[in-house]
């Protein structure tokens, strides 16, 4: 659905542009050509989930939490100095305090890492995952990371 909408909004901002609707020097005009690449980027971010929405994006093991959409391998359970909720708009998401050089260690995600200082300035100081489009709730996510991060925070016994 959101492919969809990205490729109208895309579609709607490069007719307006090249059908010289907005006048010609005016904010309205400005607005349409930031529109064509903003929404073009998103139908692309859109089509790639959607390409990729068939592989294991969330894993929790003895090992750690690994998130494809925050790292490329799993933060271990003994970086991890604390779990908590934050909320947004509605929005629960999981906020995985790590070790800072620990975190130094991982391979972030472009995206973790662009959203890092902005998250951090709206309270949330960690690594967020977010329970949208899992087959899980935030509850259950948020329950079973403390499980296993009780368990494995100090290594197997």
């Amino acid at each position: 659905m959101l492919s969809l909408l990205g490729l109208a909004m895309t579609g709607l901002s490069v007719w307006v542009a090249w059908a010289g609707l907005a006048p010609t020097g005016s904010f309205p005009q400005l607005v349409v050509w930031i529109g064509v690449p903003f929404f073009g980027l998103c139908t692309a971010i859109a089509l790639w989930r959607l390409a990729t929405a068939d592989r294991v994006v969330l894993t929790l093991s003895p090992d750690g939490i690994r998130d494809v959409r925050v790292a490329q391998e799993p933060i271990p359970w003994a970086a991890v100095t604390g779990l908590s909720t934050w909320s947004s708009h509605g929005q629960n998401v999981l906020v995985v305090a790590v070790d800072p050089e620990a975190e130094k260690r991982l391979t972030l995600t472009r995206m973790a890492r662009w959203a890092r200082g902005p998250n951090r300035a709206l309270g949330a100081d960690g690594l967020c995952i977010v329970a949208a489009g899992l087959s899980v709730t935030h509850d259950e996510l948020i329950a079973a990371a403390s499980a296993y991060a009780e368990a494995w925070s100090r290594g197997p016994t």
